[in-house]
């Protein structure tokens, strides 16, 4: 009984609810810091140092230096958070995860539209002269951010928006579409946007540039973690993620429209920006320090402007460490589905699929099987380039490996792989615009070289070692309370 209240109490559709379900249930996975931080690097290098120490609590700044309002970050960097958040426990495994993450996925559920009355994010509403972007505590990442501003905001050069969740409708199909969309600030109500050429949101735009218009386009910050889980499905360009989103906090997710703008935003986010991509305009923007652990180059990027701010009364930030556990894990978690589902397609014998962080969650996949046939292992490597083309290289085992343990797939590719018979390339394939190992990453390039690997058992392979009895030993039987005091290696 115990442990379905707190399923339940991990539900919910807000930032805070969430902070406060483990502030009760978990509360040494949140920490709050009262001293005042430096939002350009200081609040960063404190996370990254807590990284080093592999330590991965959600922070909350509550006084970030030249604003009043509190920023909240690392909330994704650990997964058994993640898999709390759709109502897991808390020591649920990534199998467990994909197959109830696809079990919701599958079972979408529809918005709910509600009344300005009924939605916190309408507790403050700033329009004109009023909307200023300022006021948020946007932190500065890394050393070389940058990115052109406009004249007398110079010391807002490099400070970002990496938890925006941008939503646009489609002008043909009206169907609304969410994706993560770097925003860099370059005054109090103008943004510089990345869109990569591979995301929905990208065809949305160059269809209204088409029609000579600007894309209509809202950005909401600070939801329940089940809401970014959902939003972040990999569904098709014709699938409202928004159910999806419903799908994932068990209930219709609460919308509630713009105020200047034909779009709708969740209910209880912490703040809403509703904006105009320019259809023409364009400045450079970046270089910024992305995922794959390295810049990505300046670009000349179309120009957001900013025409109305709404958000709560006690309004928290929410800031995603871009190239840490943080950003890494949110994007990992919700490709794992699709990928198995397409593995599963193309081959029945796939167990578990896994796309590790050590892969910076994108570039990786393994792929676990009880293999009954020669050549299934290449089948599902296919399926998994078919499911997600950011991937480069998959690594098909059996079903005795621990497929989230690196040192486990490693063994597997060194003692069961024969590299002239069991891996197979494919060049000139398409991937991220973003990875460093394109062909030309200065450039953008999005072509890349994919490898499958056919890390299982063969027909000829010889007898492995074993002991038997392992699994019904009592350590502290054998050897008492010591072994728990043993440096783990």
């Amino acid at each position: 009984m115990a442990l379905a209240a707190e399923r339940k109490t991990a539900t919910g559709q807000d930032l805070q609810s969430f902070l406060r379900f483990l502030e009760e249930h978990y509360p040494d996975e949140v920490i709050h810091v009262d001293k005042e931080i430096d939002p350009v690097f200081e609040a960063t290098a404190a996370l990254w140092r807590l990284e080093n120490e592999r330590r991965f609590p959600a922070v909350v700044f509550d006084n970030i230096k030249g604003s009043q309002i509190p920023c909240v970050t690392n909330v994704h960097a650990s997964f058994p958070r993640l898999a709390m958040a759709i109502g897991l426990p808390i020591d649920a495994t990534p199998r467990d995860f994909v197959l109830e993450y696809m079990r919701r996925e599958e079972n979408p559920i529809p918005p709910r539209l509600v009344s300005n009355d009924e939605a916190p994010c309408k507790e403050v509403i700033l329009t004109g002269d009023d909307v200023d972007l300022t006021i948020f505590p946007s932190l500065k990442y890394h050393e070389l951010d940058s990115g052109q501003v406009d004249p007398g905001f110079e010391s807002w050069q490099g400070r970002y928006w990496t938890l925006a969740y941008e939503t646009m409708k489609d002008p043909d199909t009206g169907v609304p579409n969410v994706g993560i969309y770097r925003l860099q600030v370059k005054s109090k109500n103008k943004m510089g946007i990345q869109i990569s050429e591979t995301a929905h949101g990208h065809y949305i735009m160059q269809k209204n540039i088409k029609r000579g218009q600007p894309t209509q386009m809202a950005v909401f910050n600070g939801v329940h973690p089940a809401v970014e889980l959902g939003c972040l499905s990999f569904t098709g360009i014709d699938v409202d993620e928004f159910s999806i989103a419903g799908a994932m906090v068990g209930e219709p997710l609460e919308l509630v429209k713009c105020e200047t703008i034909d779009v709708q935003v969740p209910a209880w986010a912490e703040i809403v920006l509703e904006c105009e991509i320019h259809p023409t305009e364009r400045e450079p923007e970046a270089p910024f320090g992305e995922y794959p652990g390295t810049y990505g180059p300046e670009r000349n990027n179309p120009v957001v402007y900013v025409k109305a701010i709404t958000m709560r009364k006690n309004a928290h930030y929410h800031s995603s460490f871009v190239g840490h556990r943080d950003n890494l894990l949110l994007s990992g978690v919700t490709r794992n589905s699709q990928i198995y589902k397409t593995c599963r397609i193309a081959s029945g014998a796939v167990k578990a699929v896994y796309v590790p962080p050590s892969g910076r969650s994108r570039y990786i996949c393994y792929v676990q099987m009880e293999k009954l046939i020669e050549g299934d292992p290449k089948n599902a490597a296919m399926g998994a380039f078919t499911a997600d083309p950011f991937l480069k290289y998959v690594v098909v085992v059996d079903d005795d490996v621990d497929i989230t343990n690196d040192a486990d797939v490693l063994h597997a590719i060194a003692t069961r792989v024969r590299w002239d018979y069991d891996a197979f390339e494919v060049t000139y394939s398409r991937g991220s615009p973003l990875d460093p190992a394109s062909y030309d990453p200065a450039g953008g390039s999005h072509l890349v070289t994919k490898v499958g690997i056919d890390a299982t058992r063969k027909a000829n392979y010889p007898l492995e070692i074993s002991t038997p009895g392992v699994a019904d030993i009592d350590l502290s039987d054998v050897f008492g309370e010591a072994w728990q005091k043993v440096r783990r290696d």
